[in-house]
């Protein structure tokens, strides 16, 4: 088995190559799994769409069990529409739910599965509380003013300029569009 890793001089620095190999082969022998690592391969993310996917996953699911969406800076509340608008397109959210694996090491020899449920349930429940503040908010000053430009709303909104595609999402459910019609 050959595995690809993102290209870091970091972990060069750390001897990764080498330990991933040590202790996926080691855990293969101890589960008496069939694999065996042979190579790790360094590869730049900038030139592999399936580490990118993979980088971005992970970048997902680490939001959503640190809670970062709890956060109130604008980078927060950016990424938690991004991780939300794909969660409510189509099937994703059962997919995600169902096709990420996870386990926590306790430190004993087995490992302890942990439900991705748990974590992506309160991050639902808090973007739709949230986010039906914030379409109510929107709704009044569109309903004062139907023919304002979005920039005209986006100030008086509040909203800063890197946050005006969460905008355009709730003005296009408001106006009975969809949260994903701007992007699709």
């Amino acid at each position: 088995m050959k595995i690809k890793v993102d290209q870091n001089d970091e972990y060069d620095k750390l001897f990764l190559e080498t330990k991933i190999i040590e202790q996926m082969n080691a855990h293969s022998a101890y589960r008496n799994k069939n694999y065996r690592v042979v190579n790790v391969l360094s590869q730049n993310s900038v030139k592999s769409i399936p580490l990118q996917i993979v980088d971005t996953f992970m970048g997902m699911v680490i939001f959503l069990l640190e809670q970062n969406y709890l956060e109130s800076s604008n980078t927060a509340k950016i990424k938690s529409d991004l991780i939300y608008r794909f969660l409510i397109e189509g099937n994703n959210l059962m997919k995600f739910q169902q096709q990420i694996k996870l386990y926590k090491w306790t430190g004993h020899e087995e490992l302890t599965f942990v439900n991705i449920s748990d974590y992506v349930s309160p991050f639902m429940a808090y973007k739709a509380a949230y986010d039906s503040q914030e379409i109510i908010r929107i709704q009044k000053i569109m309903v004062e003013n139907p023919a304002m430009p979005l920039k005209e709303l986006r100030l008086k909104t509040g909203y800063p300029n890197t946050m005006k595609n969460t905008l355009i999402g709730y003005k296009d459910q408001i106006e009975g569009r969809g949260r994903n019609y701007s992007i699709l």
